[in-house]
Protein backbone atom coordinates (compact mmCIF):
# COMPACT_ATOMS: atom_id res chain seq x y z
CA UNK A 1 0.00 0.00 0.00
CA UNK A 2 1.66 3.27 -1.03
CA UNK A 3 1.46 6.11 1.27
CA UNK A 4 -1.09 9.38 -0.27
CA UNK A 5 0.40 12.02 -2.07
CA UNK A 6 1.57 15.41 -0.46
CA UNK A 7 -1.17 17.79 0.04
CA UNK A 8 -0.50 20.90 -2.53
CA UNK A 9 -0.39 23.44 -0.41
CA UNK A 10 -1.07 26.32 -3.31
CA UNK A 11 -3.57 24.73 -4.70
CA UNK A 12 -5.91 24.43 -0.97
CA UNK A 13 -5.31 28.41 -0.61
CA UNK A 14 -5.81 29.23 -4.44
CA UNK A 15 -8.81 27.16 -3.89
CA UNK A 16 -9.95 28.65 0.15
CA UNK A 17 -9.24 31.99 -0.55
CA UNK A 18 -7.08 33.99 2.05
CA UNK A 19 -7.20 33.18 5.96
CA UNK A 20 -9.42 35.08 8.09
CA UNK A 21 -6.31 35.66 10.21
CA UNK A 22 -3.80 36.54 7.76
CA UNK A 23 -1.75 39.62 8.61
CA UNK A 24 -2.27 38.55 12.44
CA UNK A 25 -6.18 39.66 12.64
CA UNK A 26 -9.62 38.45 11.75
CA UNK A 27 -10.95 39.90 8.62
CA UNK A 28 -14.50 42.13 9.18
CA UNK A 29 -17.73 40.48 7.85
CA UNK A 30 -20.42 42.91 6.37
CA UNK A 31 -23.21 42.67 9.60
CA UNK A 32 -19.69 43.98 12.01
CA UNK A 33 -19.35 46.83 9.35
CA UNK A 34 -23.26 48.21 9.76
CA UNK A 35 -22.86 48.18 13.23
CA UNK A 36 -19.65 49.81 13.45
CA UNK A 37 -21.32 52.86 11.12
CA UNK A 38 -24.67 52.80 13.03
CA UNK A 39 -22.66 53.20 16.23
CA UNK A 40 -20.27 56.21 14.30
CA UNK A 41 -23.61 57.96 13.23
CA UNK A 42 -24.93 58.21 16.90
CA UNK A 43 -22.09 59.23 18.40
CA UNK A 44 -22.77 62.22 15.72
CA UNK A 45 -26.01 62.96 16.60
CA UNK A 46 -25.46 62.86 20.81
CA UNK A 47 -22.41 65.68 19.58
CA UNK A 48 -24.74 67.87 16.82
CA UNK A 49 -27.96 67.42 19.11
CA UNK A 50 -27.19 70.34 21.69
CA UNK A 51 -27.03 72.68 18.68
CA UNK A 52 -29.93 72.20 17.21
CA UNK A 53 -33.52 73.34 18.70
CA UNK A 54 -34.73 70.01 19.61
CA UNK A 55 -32.37 69.89 22.60
CA UNK A 56 -34.57 71.79 24.64
CA UNK A 57 -37.47 69.61 24.02
CA UNK A 58 -35.78 66.76 24.64
CA UNK A 59 -34.29 68.03 28.19
CA UNK A 60 -37.76 69.32 29.20
CA UNK A 61 -39.24 65.72 28.37
CA UNK A 62 -36.68 64.01 30.60
CA UNK A 63 -37.46 66.60 33.25
CA UNK A 64 -41.21 66.13 33.07
CA UNK A 65 -40.78 62.31 33.43
CA UNK A 66 -38.69 62.78 36.75
CA UNK A 67 -40.98 64.66 38.04
CA UNK A 68 -43.67 62.43 37.34
CA UNK A 69 -41.49 59.66 38.87
CA UNK A 70 -40.48 61.59 41.59
CA UNK A 71 -43.88 63.33 42.72
CA UNK A 72 -41.67 67.08 43.45
CA UNK A 73 -42.72 70.12 42.33
CA UNK A 74 -42.87 70.85 38.28
CA UNK A 75 -40.47 73.88 37.18
CA UNK A 76 -41.49 74.67 33.89
CA UNK A 77 -39.77 76.80 31.67
CA UNK A 78 -40.42 78.81 28.66
CA UNK A 79 -38.36 80.16 25.93
CA UNK A 80 -39.96 82.47 23.90
CA UNK A 81 -38.36 84.03 20.73
CA UNK A 82 -38.91 87.44 20.04
CA UNK A 83 -37.88 89.32 17.06
CA UNK A 84 -37.64 93.02 16.35
CA UNK A 85 -36.96 93.83 13.02
CA UNK A 86 -35.03 97.38 12.90
CA UNK A 87 -32.51 98.05 9.52
CA UNK A 88 -30.24 96.51 8.46
CA UNK A 89 -30.33 94.70 12.57
CA UNK A 90 -31.97 91.84 13.86
CA UNK A 91 -32.06 91.50 17.73
CA UNK A 92 -33.37 87.57 19.13
CA UNK A 93 -34.70 88.09 22.68
CA UNK A 94 -35.40 84.74 25.19
CA UNK A 95 -38.15 85.51 27.79
CA UNK A 96 -37.82 82.76 30.06
CA UNK A 97 -41.02 82.19 32.42
CA UNK A 98 -40.96 80.46 35.31
CA UNK A 99 -44.08 78.41 36.42
CA UNK A 100 -44.62 76.93 39.80
CA UNK A 101 -46.80 73.95 40.59
CA UNK A 102 -48.03 74.99 44.48
CA UNK A 103 -47.70 71.89 46.70
CA UNK A 104 -50.67 69.79 47.23
CA UNK A 105 -52.44 70.62 50.82
CA UNK A 106 -51.44 68.02 53.74
CA UNK A 107 -54.74 68.60 55.65
CA UNK A 108 -58.20 71.11 55.44
CA UNK A 109 -57.08 74.77 55.72
CA UNK A 110 -59.53 76.97 57.21
CA UNK A 111 -60.54 79.96 54.93
CA UNK A 112 -62.05 83.49 54.96
CA UNK A 113 -62.47 84.99 51.72
CA UNK A 114 -63.88 88.15 50.57
CA UNK A 115 -65.49 89.85 47.35
CA UNK A 116 -66.92 93.02 46.37
CA UNK A 117 -69.03 93.53 43.58
CA UNK A 118 -72.14 95.90 42.46
CA UNK A 119 -75.87 94.25 41.51
CA UNK A 120 -77.89 96.09 38.45
CA UNK A 121 -79.79 97.94 41.02
CA UNK A 122 -76.61 99.85 42.43
CA UNK A 123 -76.80 97.81 45.59
CA UNK A 124 -73.02 97.29 46.22
CA UNK A 125 -72.67 93.90 48.13
CA UNK A 126 -69.61 92.40 50.06
CA UNK A 127 -69.81 88.64 50.08
CA UNK A 128 -67.40 86.78 53.04
CA UNK A 129 -66.78 83.33 52.45
CA UNK A 130 -66.06 81.02 55.89
CA UNK A 131 -64.97 77.26 56.17
CA UNK A 132 -64.24 75.12 58.73
CA UNK A 133 -64.29 71.88 59.74
CA UNK A 134 -66.40 69.51 59.72
CA UNK A 135 -67.98 66.14 59.88
CA UNK A 136 -68.35 63.14 56.93
CA UNK A 137 -69.78 64.40 53.75
CA UNK A 138 -72.93 61.58 54.44
CA UNK A 139 -73.54 63.15 57.78
CA UNK A 140 -73.08 66.96 56.91
CA UNK A 141 -75.27 66.61 53.41
CA UNK A 142 -78.08 65.89 56.34
CA UNK A 143 -77.84 69.44 57.75
CA UNK A 144 -79.23 72.50 57.05
CA UNK A 145 -76.20 74.75 58.92
CA UNK A 146 -73.88 72.78 57.06
CA UNK A 147 -74.31 74.47 54.05
CA UNK A 148 -76.24 78.01 54.13
CA UNK A 149 -76.11 81.28 53.28
CA UNK A 150 -76.90 84.17 55.60
CA UNK A 151 -77.42 87.68 54.81
CA UNK A 152 -76.87 91.27 56.48
CA UNK A 153 -77.39 94.50 54.40
CA UNK A 154 -76.08 97.84 55.64
CA UNK A 155 -78.08 100.80 55.05
CA UNK A 156 -77.36 103.92 56.31
CA UNK A 157 -80.93 105.98 56.69
CA UNK A 158 -80.10 109.68 55.59
CA UNK A 159 -81.07 112.62 58.13
CA UNK A 160 -83.45 115.35 56.79
CA UNK A 161 -82.76 118.97 55.99
CA UNK A 162 -84.33 121.55 58.32
CA UNK A 163 -81.90 124.74 58.03
CA UNK A 164 -81.64 127.28 55.15
CA UNK A 165 -78.71 126.35 54.23
CA UNK A 166 -79.46 122.63 54.26
CA UNK A 167 -82.85 123.45 52.01
CA UNK A 168 -80.89 125.71 49.38
CA UNK A 169 -77.99 123.23 48.82
CA UNK A 170 -81.14 121.03 46.66
CA UNK A 171 -82.25 124.67 45.50
CA UNK A 172 -80.19 127.99 45.75
CA UNK A 173 -83.57 129.93 44.92
CA UNK A 174 -85.81 128.83 48.04
CA UNK A 175 -84.84 132.23 49.77
CA UNK A 176 -85.75 134.24 46.88
CA UNK A 177 -89.03 132.24 45.87
CA UNK A 178 -90.21 132.11 49.73
CA UNK A 179 -88.59 135.43 51.69
CA UNK A 180 -90.18 133.93 54.79
CA UNK A 181 -89.00 130.62 54.99
CA UNK A 182 -86.27 132.19 57.44
CA UNK A 183 -89.02 132.94 59.73
CA UNK A 184 -90.63 129.61 60.28
CA UNK A 185 -87.97 127.21 60.39
CA UNK A 186 -87.28 127.44 63.83
CA UNK A 187 -90.89 126.42 64.92
CA UNK A 188 -90.46 123.71 62.25
CA UNK A 189 -89.99 120.04 62.88
CA UNK A 190 -88.88 117.34 60.59
CA UNK A 191 -92.44 115.29 59.76
CA UNK A 192 -93.50 112.14 61.21
CA UNK A 193 -94.17 110.94 58.08
CA UNK A 194 -90.35 111.40 56.96
CA UNK A 195 -89.61 108.79 59.41
CA UNK A 196 -92.13 106.62 58.62
CA UNK A 197 -91.72 106.70 54.60
CA UNK A 198 -87.83 105.45 55.60
CA UNK A 199 -89.16 102.81 58.13
CA UNK A 200 -91.35 101.21 54.88
CA UNK A 201 -88.29 101.55 53.05
CA UNK A 202 -86.09 99.79 55.47
CA UNK A 203 -89.19 97.09 56.28
CA UNK A 204 -89.68 96.54 52.36
CA UNK A 205 -85.69 95.51 52.20
CA UNK A 206 -85.82 92.89 55.32
CA UNK A 207 -88.86 91.46 53.79
CA UNK A 208 -87.04 91.16 50.31
CA UNK A 209 -83.53 90.40 51.47
CA UNK A 210 -83.80 86.95 50.66
CA UNK A 211 -84.07 88.41 46.86
CA UNK A 212 -81.12 90.77 46.50
CA UNK A 213 -81.76 91.67 42.82
CA UNK A 214 -85.61 92.16 43.99
CA UNK A 215 -85.59 94.95 46.99
CA UNK A 216 -85.59 98.48 46.32
CA UNK A 217 -82.73 99.61 44.45
CA UNK A 218 -80.09 102.60 45.31
CA UNK A 219 -82.05 105.35 43.40
CA UNK A 220 -85.49 104.78 45.16
CA UNK A 221 -84.71 103.79 48.08
CA UNK A 222 -82.75 108.19 48.83
CA UNK A 223 -85.65 109.54 47.13
CA UNK A 224 -86.51 111.83 49.83
CA UNK A 225 -84.18 114.91 51.43
CA UNK A 226 -86.32 116.11 53.53
CA UNK A 227 -90.47 116.42 54.77
CA UNK A 228 -90.58 119.52 57.56
CA UNK A 229 -94.05 120.99 59.19
CA UNK A 230 -93.89 124.79 58.63
CA UNK A 231 -96.39 127.23 60.22
CA UNK A 232 -96.02 130.97 59.65
CA UNK A 233 -95.76 132.71 62.64
CA UNK A 234 -98.36 134.98 61.10
CA UNK A 235 -100.76 134.27 59.18
CA UNK A 236 -101.06 130.40 61.15
CA UNK A 237 -101.13 128.56 57.68
CA UNK A 238 -99.58 125.26 57.91
CA UNK A 239 -97.79 124.13 54.95
CA UNK A 240 -95.69 120.36 54.18
CA UNK A 241 -92.66 121.01 52.71
CA UNK A 242 -91.19 117.59 50.74
CA UNK A 243 -87.77 117.94 48.90
CA UNK A 244 -87.69 115.00 46.53
CA UNK A 245 -87.10 113.82 42.45
CA UNK A 246 -90.17 114.04 40.31
CA UNK A 247 -91.47 110.63 38.34
CA UNK A 248 -94.24 110.31 35.93
CA UNK A 249 -97.59 109.17 35.96
CA UNK A 250 -99.80 108.95 32.79
CA UNK A 251 -103.01 107.45 34.62
CA UNK A 252 -106.32 108.96 34.61
CA UNK A 253 -109.30 109.16 31.85
CA UNK A 254 -112.37 111.31 31.15
CA UNK A 255 -114.52 110.75 28.24
CA UNK A 256 -116.49 114.14 28.80
CA UNK A 257 -113.09 116.31 28.63
CA UNK A 258 -111.31 113.69 26.02
CA UNK A 259 -112.96 111.21 24.23
CA UNK A 260 -109.87 109.78 22.70
CA UNK A 261 -106.89 108.83 23.97
CA UNK A 262 -103.21 108.69 22.66
CA UNK A 263 -102.75 104.34 22.44
CA UNK A 264 -98.66 105.18 23.11
CA UNK A 265 -99.74 105.72 26.79
CA UNK A 266 -103.68 104.03 27.46
CA UNK A 267 -102.83 100.47 25.22
CA UNK A 268 -99.70 99.80 27.92
CA UNK A 269 -100.72 96.74 30.79
CA UNK A 270 -99.75 99.17 33.46
CA UNK A 271 -102.11 102.19 32.54
CA UNK A 272 -104.72 102.72 35.17
CA UNK A 273 -107.78 104.77 33.43
CA UNK A 274 -108.87 106.21 37.11
CA UNK A 275 -107.33 108.58 39.40
CA UNK A 276 -107.90 109.23 43.05
CA UNK A 277 -109.15 112.56 42.76
CA UNK A 278 -112.69 112.00 40.77
CA UNK A 279 -115.87 112.91 40.79
CA UNK A 280 -119.67 112.61 38.94
CA UNK A 281 -119.48 112.58 35.02
CA UNK A 282 -121.51 115.80 33.35
CA UNK A 283 -122.13 113.83 30.01
CA UNK A 284 -123.16 110.92 28.57
CA UNK A 285 -120.15 110.15 26.59
CA UNK A 286 -118.82 106.86 27.41
CA UNK A 287 -115.15 106.51 28.73
CA UNK A 288 -112.74 105.86 25.56
CA UNK A 289 -111.59 102.58 27.85
CA UNK A 290 -114.69 101.44 28.30
CA UNK A 291 -114.55 98.82 25.50
CA UNK A 292 -111.46 98.06 26.08
CA UNK A 293 -112.13 97.05 29.67
CA UNK A 294 -115.54 95.10 28.49
CA UNK A 295 -113.79 93.21 26.61
CA UNK A 296 -111.48 92.26 29.10
CA UNK A 297 -114.17 91.19 31.24
CA UNK A 298 -116.01 88.69 28.31
CA UNK A 299 -113.00 87.56 27.92
CA UNK A 300 -112.96 86.64 31.57
CA UNK A 301 -116.10 85.46 31.97
CA UNK A 302 -115.27 82.88 28.94
CA UNK A 303 -112.51 81.29 30.64
CA UNK A 304 -114.05 81.04 33.74
CA UNK A 305 -116.85 78.78 32.08
CA UNK A 306 -114.30 76.48 30.73
CA UNK A 307 -114.60 73.21 32.63
CA UNK A 308 -111.25 71.50 33.84
CA UNK A 309 -109.54 74.60 35.34
CA UNK A 310 -107.60 74.21 38.67
CA UNK A 311 -109.69 75.49 41.97
CA UNK A 312 -106.66 78.65 41.72
CA UNK A 313 -107.10 79.47 38.14
CA UNK A 314 -110.86 79.71 38.60
CA UNK A 315 -109.87 81.63 41.85
CA UNK A 316 -108.07 83.72 40.33
CA UNK A 317 -110.77 84.33 37.11
CA UNK A 318 -113.58 85.54 40.09
CA UNK A 319 -110.77 87.94 41.28
CA UNK A 320 -110.38 89.64 38.36
CA UNK A 321 -114.16 89.22 36.75
CA UNK A 322 -115.16 91.40 40.37
CA UNK A 323 -112.65 93.69 39.88
CA UNK A 324 -113.25 94.51 35.99
CA UNK A 325 -117.38 94.56 37.13
CA UNK A 326 -116.24 97.40 39.34
CA UNK A 327 -114.20 99.53 37.29
CA UNK A 328 -116.82 99.59 34.31
CA UNK A 329 -119.24 100.36 37.16
CA UNK A 330 -116.84 103.43 38.07
CA UNK A 331 -115.85 104.44 34.08
CA UNK A 332 -119.74 104.83 33.39
CA UNK A 333 -120.37 106.77 36.94
CA UNK A 334 -117.54 108.59 36.84
CA UNK A 335 -114.51 110.69 35.84
CA UNK A 336 -111.09 111.09 36.49
CA UNK A 337 -108.23 113.35 36.17
CA UNK A 338 -106.00 113.31 32.98
CA UNK A 339 -102.52 112.86 33.20
CA UNK A 340 -101.42 114.45 29.83
CA UNK A 341 -103.92 117.37 30.35
CA UNK A 342 -103.92 118.17 34.60
CA UNK A 343 -101.45 119.18 36.46
CA UNK A 344 -101.40 117.18 40.33
CA UNK A 345 -98.79 115.23 41.99
CA UNK A 346 -98.93 111.98 43.57
CA UNK A 347 -98.41 111.66 47.70
CA UNK A 348 -97.76 108.32 49.07
CA UNK A 349 -100.28 106.19 50.43
CA UNK A 350 -97.91 106.19 53.90
CA UNK A 351 -100.16 109.95 54.56
CA UNK A 352 -103.83 108.19 54.28
CA UNK A 353 -105.55 107.38 57.50
CA UNK A 354 -103.43 110.19 59.83
CA UNK A 355 -105.46 113.21 59.41
CA UNK A 356 -107.24 112.74 62.58
CA UNK A 357 -104.47 113.04 64.34
CA UNK A 358 -101.57 115.25 62.62
CA UNK A 359 -102.62 118.65 60.58
CA UNK A 360 -100.36 118.45 58.21
CA UNK A 361 -101.54 115.78 56.60
CA UNK A 362 -101.86 115.71 52.84
CA UNK A 363 -105.31 114.60 51.33
CA UNK A 364 -106.85 114.21 48.11
CA UNK A 365 -107.20 117.45 46.52
CA UNK A 366 -105.80 119.46 48.78
CA UNK A 367 -103.63 122.81 46.90
CA UNK A 368 -100.34 122.26 46.40
CA UNK A 369 -97.12 124.31 44.87
CA UNK A 370 -94.06 122.79 42.98
CA UNK A 371 -90.90 124.48 42.87
CA UNK A 372 -87.95 123.63 40.57
CA UNK A 373 -85.59 126.03 39.86
CA UNK A 374 -86.85 129.58 40.15
CA UNK A 375 -89.99 128.08 38.85
CA UNK A 376 -93.51 127.63 40.89
CA UNK A 377 -96.50 125.61 39.29
CA UNK A 378 -99.63 125.30 40.75
CA UNK A 379 -101.56 121.98 41.25
CA UNK A 380 -103.46 119.48 43.15
CA UNK A 381 -103.05 116.76 44.86
CA UNK A 382 -104.76 113.92 42.65
CA UNK A 383 -103.69 110.50 43.13
CA UNK A 384 -101.95 108.07 45.83
CA UNK A 385 -99.20 105.91 45.48
CA UNK A 386 -96.89 103.86 47.01
CA UNK A 387 -96.39 103.91 50.50
CA UNK A 388 -92.48 103.85 49.71
CA UNK A 389 -92.11 106.30 47.19
CA UNK A 390 -91.80 109.53 47.01
CA UNK A 391 -91.86 112.42 44.51
CA UNK A 392 -94.07 112.07 41.63
CA UNK A 393 -96.39 113.90 38.95
CA UNK A 394 -98.65 114.25 36.33
CA UNK A 395 -97.33 113.92 32.44
CA UNK A 396 -98.92 117.41 32.22
CA UNK A 397 -96.41 118.20 34.98
CA UNK A 398 -93.03 116.69 33.83
CA UNK A 399 -92.95 118.73 30.68
CA UNK A 400 -93.53 121.89 32.07
CA UNK A 401 -90.65 120.90 34.23
CA UNK A 402 -88.79 119.57 31.37
CA UNK A 403 -90.15 119.36 27.94
CA UNK A 404 -87.96 115.79 26.97
CA UNK A 405 -90.06 114.35 30.03
CA UNK A 406 -92.06 111.13 28.90
CA UNK A 407 -93.89 108.23 30.63
CA UNK A 408 -90.57 106.34 30.68
CA UNK A 409 -88.25 109.74 31.15
CA UNK A 410 -88.84 111.49 34.42
CA UNK A 411 -88.18 114.91 34.39
CA UNK A 412 -86.20 115.33 37.03
CA UNK A 413 -83.97 112.42 38.58
CA UNK A 414 -82.02 114.27 41.49
CA UNK A 415 -83.39 115.76 44.99
CA UNK A 416 -84.25 119.16 43.19
CA UNK A 417 -87.90 119.43 43.18
CA UNK A 418 -89.56 121.38 46.44
CA UNK A 419 -93.45 120.08 46.84
CA UNK A 420 -95.55 122.86 49.20
CA UNK A 421 -98.61 121.10 50.19
CA UNK A 422 -101.36 123.22 52.13
CA UNK A 423 -103.26 120.25 54.54
CA UNK A 424 -106.67 120.90 54.60
CA UNK A 425 -107.66 123.04 51.48
CA UNK A 426 -109.07 120.44 49.52
CA UNK A 427 -113.11 121.53 48.28
CA UNK A 428 -115.65 119.34 48.36
CA UNK A 429 -117.50 117.94 46.47
CA UNK A 430 -114.73 117.48 43.68
CA UNK A 431 -115.23 118.79 40.59
CA UNK A 432 -113.81 118.83 36.74
CA UNK A 433 -110.32 120.61 37.01
CA UNK A 434 -110.72 124.70 36.18
CA UNK A 435 -107.32 126.31 36.32
CA UNK A 436 -107.63 129.65 36.83
CA UNK A 437 -109.41 128.42 39.65
CA UNK A 438 -106.77 126.24 40.94
CA UNK A 439 -104.24 129.24 40.11
CA UNK A 440 -106.10 131.79 42.18
CA UNK A 441 -106.30 129.54 45.34
CA UNK A 442 -102.43 128.25 45.29
CA UNK A 443 -101.58 132.08 44.97
CA UNK A 444 -103.67 132.78 48.03
CA UNK A 445 -102.29 130.12 50.07
CA UNK A 446 -98.66 131.05 48.50
CA UNK A 447 -98.94 134.84 49.98
CA UNK A 448 -100.35 133.33 53.43
CA UNK A 449 -96.21 132.21 53.81
CA UNK A 450 -95.11 134.93 52.41
CA UNK A 451 -94.49 133.80 48.70
CA UNK A 452 -93.87 134.26 45.60
CA UNK A 453 -90.69 136.56 46.55
CA UNK A 454 -89.71 139.40 44.50
CA UNK A 455 -89.73 139.13 40.55
CA UNK A 456 -91.22 135.88 40.77
CA UNK A 457 -94.79 135.05 39.99
CA UNK A 458 -96.66 131.74 39.85
CA UNK A 459 -96.79 129.76 36.53
CA UNK A 460 -100.42 130.05 35.13
CA UNK A 461 -101.47 127.09 32.90
CA UNK A 462 -102.60 127.51 29.62
CA UNK A 463 -106.13 125.52 28.88
CA UNK A 464 -104.88 122.03 26.99
CA UNK A 465 -108.40 121.67 25.84
CA UNK A 466 -109.06 125.82 24.58
CA UNK A 467 -109.97 125.37 20.84
CA UNK A 468 -108.22 127.38 18.48
CA UNK A 469 -109.42 130.88 18.16
CA UNK A 470 -110.36 131.48 14.23
CA UNK A 471 -109.05 133.54 11.97
CA UNK A 472 -111.62 136.30 10.15
CA UNK A 473 -110.97 136.91 6.94
CA UNK A 474 -111.30 140.52 5.85
CA UNK A 475 -113.04 141.20 2.71
CA UNK A 476 -111.06 142.07 -0.02
CA UNK A 477 -111.72 144.70 -2.76
CA UNK A 478 -113.99 144.05 -6.01
CA UNK A 479 -112.09 142.31 -8.72
CA UNK A 480 -109.46 141.27 -6.00
CA UNK A 481 -108.38 137.92 -3.75
CA UNK A 482 -108.43 138.19 0.11
CA UNK A 483 -104.93 137.46 1.06
CA UNK A 484 -105.21 133.64 2.53
CA UNK A 485 -108.01 132.50 -0.15
CA UNK A 486 -107.53 130.42 -2.53
CA UNK A 487 -108.17 130.83 -6.21
CA UNK A 488 -111.15 129.50 -8.06
CA UNK A 489 -110.91 127.68 -10.96
CA UNK A 490 -113.68 128.89 -13.62
CA UNK A 491 -116.46 126.22 -14.22
CA UNK A 492 -116.84 124.47 -17.33
CA UNK A 493 -119.37 126.08 -19.30
CA UNK A 494 -123.24 125.19 -18.57
CA UNK A 495 -122.13 124.32 -15.02
CA UNK A 496 -122.01 126.15 -11.21
CA UNK A 497 -118.84 125.57 -9.07
CA UNK A 498 -119.87 126.88 -5.58
CA UNK A 499 -116.36 128.60 -4.10
CA UNK A 500 -114.89 127.16 -2.02
CA UNK A 501 -115.03 129.28 0.78
CA UNK A 502 -118.12 131.24 0.57
CA UNK A 503 -117.97 132.94 3.55
CA UNK A 504 -114.55 134.91 2.87
CA UNK A 505 -115.87 136.30 -0.20
CA UNK A 506 -117.53 139.50 -0.44
CA UNK A 507 -121.60 140.07 -0.34
CA UNK A 508 -123.07 141.44 -2.92
CA UNK A 509 -123.49 145.48 -3.40
CA UNK A 510 -125.66 146.94 -0.87
CA UNK A 511 -126.41 143.49 1.15
CA UNK A 512 -125.53 143.11 4.61
CA UNK A 513 -123.65 139.68 5.21
CA UNK A 514 -124.92 137.06 7.76
CA UNK A 515 -123.02 137.09 10.89
CA UNK A 516 -122.30 133.87 10.67
CA UNK A 517 -120.14 134.43 7.50
CA UNK A 518 -118.25 136.81 9.39
CA UNK A 519 -115.93 133.83 10.90
CA UNK A 520 -115.44 130.47 10.26
CA UNK A 521 -117.85 128.16 12.28
CA UNK A 522 -116.34 126.75 15.33
CA UNK A 523 -115.30 123.27 15.72
CA UNK A 524 -118.10 120.81 17.68
CA UNK A 525 -117.10 120.49 21.63
CA UNK A 526 -115.01 117.43 22.12
CA UNK A 527 -117.51 116.13 24.68
CA UNK A 528 -119.96 115.67 22.01
CA UNK A 529 -117.69 114.42 19.34
CA UNK A 530 -117.58 110.51 19.24
CA UNK A 531 -113.30 108.58 19.41
CA UNK A 532 -112.61 109.13 15.96
CA UNK A 533 -110.24 106.29 16.06
CA UNK A 534 -111.83 102.92 16.98
CA UNK A 535 -110.00 101.15 20.50
CA UNK A 536 -108.65 97.90 20.20
CA UNK A 537 -109.54 95.58 22.89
Amino acid sequence: MQPPPPENTTTRNERQGPSPWDNGRPKRGLLSSLIRLLVLVIIALLLVMPFTPFAGKIKQGLKEIVAARTGRTQVVTKEVEKRVEVPREVIKEVIKEVQVQPPLPEAFIPRKDADVATFFNGITIKSRLLTEQGTYASLERLSPDAYKAEFQLSVRVPKANQTVEELSRINPALPSLLPDLKAMLPASKVSGFYHKLYENKTSAIQRDITRLNKILDRHNFFDCETILELTHPTTNRRTLLIQSEMDVVCDGSDGDRQPSLDEYIYLSDYYQPFTSYAWSKKTKTPNPLLPRWEERLKKAKEQYATKGLSADKNRELKALIDLLTLEIKDMKARSSLIAEKDPFIVISLLFRGHSSSNKFTPQIGDYAVVIHGDKMYPAICGDYGPTQKMGEASLFMAKAVNPQATPYRRPESDLKVTYLIFPGTAEKPNSPPNLDRWHEKCSAYLKEIGGPGSGHELHRWADPFKKPEPVPVAAAPAGTTAPGTATTTPAAPGTTTPPPNAAALPSPAGSTPPAASATAPSPASPAATPPTTPLRP
